[in-house]
């Protein structure tokens, strides 16, 4: 049984576990008031349940900040092993328990504590021997609070770095923080999933801090390559927070922010339960913003022309159809592009300096001739037994410089650039799911085309370049050369360039 004393002097004096909501569960309903009792009278809010099956189905249902749950084990039905072991399951975060038998042998204890219990107490017991446990947890809930506070400061600080690099990529992480939120607001998701949703959305992207410039920053559509070295940021971004996050619901959100439920999304592939439900909430809401938003690379897309892509994703079952229901709810009140992040002057600055140098080159979606040297020396390109280099040159680019002038040429020669970087995108799109690459590269004036592909598919390459040129030579007068040749995969680059030039 229950003691019923208590010191007056006791109350109030559990600061950081008042802000939270205390569960109790007892079949007994004696001792069940006494206790309830004792610590509604140390200020704390308190719950009752008179079984394990009620008490789970509360947790289940509430949107309480529910931080401490004090079971009896010995209950009818779902007893209190079996409670302490399902909760582990769904709450294995910020959240305590304090088991209370009769029993109090080493085994009772044990087993307890490897369900899933924080602490034990034998029955009966003292007001003040609970008191004790109960402030040392008020301690560790304070200091938890403000471990807590002090990570996502830090977070904080990782999205702003993010964002003096990329102002389109802090922009969204806000966007998709706060829609998403507001949808799982609406969905009555629980307070404390609510956070690590929020939390989660804030470093979705974090991992593209380690994605080149020439990538994350470019302002055009991706080829294979670039692609493939921008899918590597779910994996990166979740590296950096599962290390140093307890909660994983937050570097989940990271990794699995592209996986769709139908398989189809990456970097996994997973389907179905294997993505965590939060995640479900944060991907249409992830690329509504993206479709929404201003780009480098793209125009906004209009809300209704956004949502009816969402539309099509939930009828090829890569998205949820409850959450998409509603994301269109939350948007007929709220528009995400309300917030706008506005850059300091510096950061305005190094952003405009960033472009000027991302244009030094003419890159425009194709890469200059020290690209692909950089690629074989850091081994991104796929092996391949062999492949083929197609050389284009103009012989008149001199005479057609000195008529025009040497900007309009440049722009010129970006035009074809730009066409011929189509026939290769093409031509990637109809050969999925082939592991073979075809790239553009230019120097000057010059471009020139690597690509494995078989034999097939770059005689079409090289007709279809051929058609362009001939375009080219019909409504500007340049003249064009094409050479091509084939190497084996054990040639250099650096060699086959070489030759290429001396044909």
């Amino acid at each position: 049984m229950l003691g019923t004393q208590t010191d007056k002097k006791m109350n109030a004096v559990l600061p950081s576990l008042s802000r939270f909501s205390v569960l109790v569960v007892e079949d007994d309903p004696l001792q069940r008031e006494l206790l309830s009792n004792l610590l509604r009278s140390w200020g704390l809010h308190v719950f009752e349940a008179d079984s394990g099956e009620s008490a789970f189905e509360f947790l289940q249902n509430t949107k309480e900040k529910v931080r401490l749950l004090i079971t009896d084990l010995q209950m009818p039905r779902m007893d209190g092993l079996a409670l302490l072991k399902k909760i582990r399951r769904e709450r294995p975060y910020r959240f305590y328990s304090i088991a209370i038998s009769g029993l109090g042998d080493r085994e009772s204890i044990q087993k307890a504590l490897k369900a899933g219990a924080s602490d034990f107490l034998k029955k009966p017991f003292l007001p003040e021997q609970l008191f004790a446990r109960l402030a040392v947890l008020d301690r560790i809930v304070a200091l938890e609070e403000d471990y807590y506070a002090l990570v996502k400061g830090l977070f904080d600080v990782m999205t702003e770095m993010l964002g003096s690099r990329d102002s389109y990529t802090l922009e969204h992480s806000l966007r998709v923080a706060a829609l998403s939120k507001r949808v799982g607001m609406r969905m009555g998701i629980a307070d404390e999933e609510l956070e690590a949703l929020e939390l989660g959305c804030l470093v979705h992207d974090v991992g593209k801090i380690a994605i080149p410039d020439d990538i994350l920053l470019k302002p055009g559509p991706f080829d294979t390559l670039d692609r493939k070295i921008m899918n590597l940021h779910p994996n990166i971004g979740a590296s950096f927070l599962e290390k140093r996050y307890p909660d994983l619901r937050v570097s989940e959100i990271a990794l699995q922010h592209h996986e769709r439920l139908d398989g189809s999304g990456y970097p996994h592939g997973l389907m179905g339960k294997e993505i965590n439900p939060l995640v479900l909430i944060v991907s249409p809401c992830d690329v509504y913003e993206a479709l929404v938003a201003q780009r480098p690379y793209k125009r906004p897309m209009d809300k209704e022309s956004a949502l009816d892509i969402i539309d099509e994703e939930v009828r090829k079952g890569r998205f949820s159809k409850d959450v998409v229901a509603n994301l269109k709810e939350v948007l007929k009140e709220w528009d995400p592009l309300a917030i706008k992040k506005n850059n300091s002057k510096e950061l305005d600055l190094i952003e405009s300096f960033r472009k000027k140098t991302y244009f030094r080159e003419p890159l425009c979606s194709f890469y200059n001739y020290r690209y692909i040297l950089s690629l074989e020396k850091e081994q991104l390109l796929d092996a391949t037994d062999k492949y083929k280099l197609i050389l284009i040159d103009f012989e008149n680019i001199g005479e057609f410089n000195r008529r025009i002038g040497y900007l309009k040429t440049d722009e010129i020669l970006d035009e074809i650039g730009e066409k011929l970087q189509e026939i290769l995108n093409t031509l990637h799109e109809w050969n999925r799911p082939s592991e073979k690459n075809a790239l553009l590269f230019r120097k000057g004036p010059d471009f020139l085309v690597f690509t494995s592909y078989p034999k097939e598919v770059n005689e079409k390459i090289e007709q279809q370049i051929f058609d362009v040129l001939k375009v080219a030579e019909r409504d500007w007068g340049l003249k064009a050369n094409m050479k091509s040749k084939e190497f084996t995969g054990s040639q250099s680059f650096s060699k086959a360039l070489d030759i290429m030039v001396g044909i």
